[in-house]
């Protein structure tokens, strides 16, 4: 098999997950947290455990990969021990990603699935103001009505926003959701133009890269769950309300940064945008399936406006414009092919 044979096969297999992904976990996470209080797993210990999962699957991926554990070893010293300067840098995002990770949970406590990722896409409107401040990108026209579309989908979808029926018996604040939703997007925003600022330089793989993460936010999560939760753990036990959807949550959620990762390296950003777009309609299905959730024309044209926007965003991007020169150049080329007569020599 080819080195492009098998690209396309990463690409278009982590696509398909990313979407299964990003569409299945607010529903399983909506699911979960829609029980009793003393039912409800403790969103503390799922965060740790989730950390823990990225070190587990990132150390067995560099292992596969290098076929010796000395030399997973060497590469972990050298990027964590040896370069502590990159690692401290990288302090300020582990400590966003795990605020993030407990943001998720509140705000699938108070929104329905569907609602949080349309919601959620607004992350891109924030990623990309603060690209353009910090690092100097540039938008296209389409892209910035693109932003403007996303916007009014997503205050759309505010405001004709009802909650779930009273029979799923779940007591929630919409307003709490949305906030804690839009404070996860301006804190992606910041993490990721921080981490592409800083480490760009970097010679690590994107693996280390993780490993580094979790093992900062590993003692960060675990001051969260002593600080919170750590009465009720010891009455209770720390995996309180943990089932088969627990599980399944965890691991999906603790995995979803790596396959970003796969899709970014083998896809391009059409086919992600259309993965996103895939998992917002698959989490709608899933919503009117699980929770009898009804969505209305206004929640639907929302819904319409974000889609769109995030397609049109991501195939019209900001290209340099042409010099003079290489117009000038260009148009002598045509000029000369036009005056080569058909079957002359």
């Amino acid at each position: 098999m080819t080195s492009s044979e098998n690209d396309s096969k990463f690409k278009y297999f982590g696509i398909l997950l990313l979407t299964l992904q990003q569409a299945s976990m607010p529903l399983m996470a909506r699911y979960s947290r829609a029980r009793e209080d003393s039912n409800v797993f403790f969103t503390t210990v799922n965060v740790f455990m989730m950390e823990i999962i990225k070190v587990v699957v990132c150390s067995g991926i560099i292992i596969y990969t290098s076929q010796s554990i000395s030399k997973y070893a060497s590469e972990l010293k050298s990027a964590i021990v040896d370069h502590r300067s990159e690692t401290l840098k990288v302090c300020i995002p582990a400590l966003i990603y795990t605020l993030q990770n407990n943001l998720y949970y509140i705000a699938l406590s108070h929104l329905e699935a569907t609602t949080f990722c349309i919601t959620y896409q607004m992350k891109i409107f924030t990623t990309a103001i603060f690209m353009y401040f910090f690092l100097g990108k540039k938008l296209s026209p389409k892209q910035w009505w693109a932003l403007v579309l996303l916007v009014l989908g997503v205050a759309d979808i505010q405001y004709v926003y009802s909650p779930p029926p009273a029979s799923e018996d779940i007591e929630q604040n919409p307003m709490y959701g949305f906030i804690a939703v839009l404070t996860m997007c301006f804190t992606s925003a910041f993490a990721g133009v921080y981490l592409e600022k800083v480490l760009k330089s970097s010679n690590a793989s994107i693996w280390v890269q993780n490993i580094r993460l979790a093992l900062i936010g590993l003692p960060i999560s675990f001051l969260s769950m002593w600080y919170y939760d750590w009465e009720k753990i010891n009455e209770q036990g720390a995996f309180r309300g943990w089932d088969f959807v627990v599980v399944c949550l965890t691991v999906t959620n603790s995995i979803g940064g790596i396959l970003i990762s796969v899709v970014i390296k083998y896809a391009d950003n059409i086919l992600k945008a259309y993965a996103q777009s895939m998992a917002i309609i698959g989490a709608a299905v899933g919503s009117w399936i699980l929770f009898d959730f009804s969505p209305g024309f206004m929640f639907l044209l929302g819904t319409f406006m974000v889609i769109i926007s995030i397609i049109v965003y991501t195939a019209f991007p900001y290209q340099e414009p042409e010099s003079k020169l290489s117009a000038y150049l260009k148009s002598q080329q045509n000029s000369s092919l036009l005056m080569i007569k058909p079957g002359g020599k």
